[in-house]
């Protein structure tokens, strides 16, 4: 006798041969045990999961005469045929005149359906039922499904329909209406394995509980898929299989190198990612088959990050289970599922456009720059904060800071130092701090007490080494505590922003007014003469820390002394809505200024950047 694939050998021939489908065999047993038996059924689901095998079972079942079981005092009818008699093993050998299967992939068009059309008018040759089994029924054209559409709804009574599809939503709803519908679902990956290691038990192949999951998972919940599997292995390797065999046969990546590729992302080492991924490639690993199992080994991380309790859910072996333990805390749910996501992008992409290597570069990348990000309560709450600041003519403070992580210290940027610059040196105990025309510099003479210096643009010295200076010279006093005086020097500054080409901070500004100050105020500390301006309460926070550096030297040059500048609300400020004109005093806060306010908040700022998004809009209440 000719060699049966184990997919024929050992394909179910009663219903208690059935994987997986206890829903569909439960409700065929019943139905013939109580001869409640339906003229036509339909059959749908996955490739591999038993369609067309139960449809011969029930075939034989309808059919068998010795459908009884001897007990201890009498026999009970069953619902299993006994594969022993001549109408059973004609059926099972496809020999019987009155069990009828056809392609309809071949046989699509609307003769072959009229034909057998006439055929359910005879009588059957020996059996019970004439049985007409449709394999592919999605096929029939829609001129086939209307001339079988009478005939399915009613049949001669001694005729019993199966049409089988892949793709139930290309069967016309007036063919479904009138057949008993049956779904065959996915199996499980622990009933794949237990089927597999029946079979290798009786064909002597020896291979571990590892190689039995690396079968399942790749054969993506169909049985037939997974026994041609067992078929090629047992064919390539031998009846002694490894799983280092196993993973060299199926294009699987070394355990270990799939595990640093994981690890590293979740890292965020780019770099160990990028090289573990080299070596895969060098060791021939399909790629699209490592890609599917970093998808699942991060869906098991996902699992056990959202509860430990949820690994009874994980089709694995207990030692990959405990290492998943100790990585499942290196990551969120939500980065996990975003990492997924990508994943599962990339496979598309793969499939449609090729350049599988490339195109898991660029995941590996987007993978490893995912940060744990901000909830979205949170960044509302802060929205919703900011505007009310806003409505109560308050600056949003800039003084919080996000809590950094490990992972996203690197990324951060750095902020601003306030420390002086050191310049370069050979010998860094006389490297020395990089020195402002308007900072202060110590006295060398001892004498001296060591008081803070400063140099005007004119090159005389105000400040406290010379013991007999004054504070602010007169005509300084004079200008800073005459509003008419600096209202010039601000229209001055205003002239000198528009030479620059500062637009935007001119524009800020051109509603602001300097506040006057008495000699008292206008002492000079060790940072310079310190100027007050006020200004509409959604441009104090617009204004950062360059734009005030170019105010200041420009100031240093009007007044001819170091100044320090500082923003308050007009609102704030009891005498400000004085000095405003009129115009100003009625300005409303615009939605660009709200969006320019809301983009630098610390809590949205870093959001807008993780999602790559923008503020559209925003509308004042």
């Amino acid at each position: 006798m000719s060699y049966e694939v184990l997919a024929q050998k050992w394909r179910p021939q009663s219903f208690g041969d059935v994987v997986g489908q206890t829903h569909v065999i439960t409700t065929l047993r019943n139905q013939i045990l109580s001869d409640r038996i339906g003229h036509a059924y339909l059959f749908w689901g996955p490739r591999g999961t038993g369609k067309t095998t139960v449809a011969r079972i029930l075939a034989k079942a309808v059919n068998c005469p010795n459908r009884e079981q001897e007990t201890e005092f009498s026999q009970a009818a069953i619902a299993e045929p006994c594969n022993n008699c001549q109408f059973c093993s004609d059926i099972s050998q496809g020999r019987s005149f009155d069990v009828v299967e056809m392609d309809a992939a071949s046989n699509r068009g609307i003769d072959p359906i009229r034909e057998l059309r006439e055929n359910t008018k005879l009588a059957p040759a020996a059996c019970r039922y004439k049985i007409y089994i449709i394999d592919e029924a999605h096929m029939l054209t829609q001129e086939a499904f209307n001339a079988l559409l009478k005939t399915l709804e009613e049949p001669p009574p001694h005729v019993i329909f199966i049409l089988a599809t892949t793709e139930h939503h290309r069967i016309p709803k007036t063919i479904v209406s009138r057949c008993q519908d049956f779904d065959f679902r996915y199996m499980e990956q622990d009933q794949i394995i237990g089927r597999l290691q029946t079979i290798c038990e009786a064909e002597d192949v020896q291979i571990d509980n590892q190689g039995l999951s690396l079968i399942s998972l790749q054969s993506e919940g169909c049985l037939r898929d997974a026994e041609n599997l067992l078929e090629r292995l047992t064919a390539s390797i031998g009846k002694e299989l490894n799983v280092d065999q196993i993973n060299q046969i199926l294009g699987f990546g070394s355990n270990h190198l799939i595990n640093e590729l994981i690890d590293a992302v979740l890292r965020t080492d780019l770099p160990a990612a990028l090289e573990s991924l080299d070596k895969l490639v060098k060791n021939g690993t399909d790629l699209t088959q490592c890609l599917h199992q970093q998808i699942n080994c991060f869906r098991n991380l996902r699992l056990l990050a959202i509860g430990s309790n949820l690994e009874s859910i994980i089709q694995t072996s207990k030692s990959e289970v405990d290492l998943m333990k100790e990585k499942a805390h290196l990551a969120s749910p939500e980065r996990l599922s975003r990492i997924i996501k990508i994943l599962m992008r990339t496979s598309s992409e793969i499939k449609q456009h090729g350049y599988a290597q490339i195109h898991l570069e660029s995941a590996l990348i987007d993978a490893c720059s995912i940060q744990e990000g901000i909830q979205l309560t949170k960044i509302l709450k802060r929205l919703s904060e900011i505007e009310d600041k806003i409505d109560r003519g308050e600056a949003p403070s800039r003084t919080y800071a996000p809590p950094t992580s490990p992972e996203s210290a690197g990324s951060t940027p750095p902020r601003r130092s306030t420390a002086p610059v050191l310049e370069p040196s050979a010998d860094p105990q006389i490297a020395k701090p990089q020195i402002s025309k308007y900072e202060i510099q110590p006295s060398s003479d001892p004498r001296i007490e060591s008081k803070p210096v400063s140099t005007d643009i004119r090159g005389d010295k105000v400040g406290a080494n010379q013991p007999n200076i004054k504070s602010v010279p007169a005509d300084v006093q004079h200008v800073i505590s005459d509003s008419n005086a600096l209202a010039k020097i601000w229209e001055k500054l205003l002239v000198g922003l528009q030479e620059r080409g500062k637009m935007p901070l001119y524009g800020y500004l051109k509603g602001a007014t300097p506040q006057p100050s008495n000699g008292a105020e206008a002492a000079l500390s060790g940072n310079g003469l310190e100027l007050k301006v006020a200004c509409p309460p959604a441009y104090t926070d617009l204004i950062d820390d360059n734009e005030k550096a170019l105010l200041k030297e420009i100031l240093a040059d009007l007044i001819g002394t170091p100044v320090q500048i500082s923003f308050v609300a007009s609102s704030a400020n009891p005498h400000t809505n004085a000095t405003l004109p009129p115009s100003r005093r009625s300005q409303e806060i615009t939605p660009m200024m709200l969006q320019h306010q809301a983009e630098r908040d610390p809590e949205v700022e870093p959001a807008l950047k993780l999602f790559g998004a923008k503020i559209l809009k925003i509308e004042p209440k």
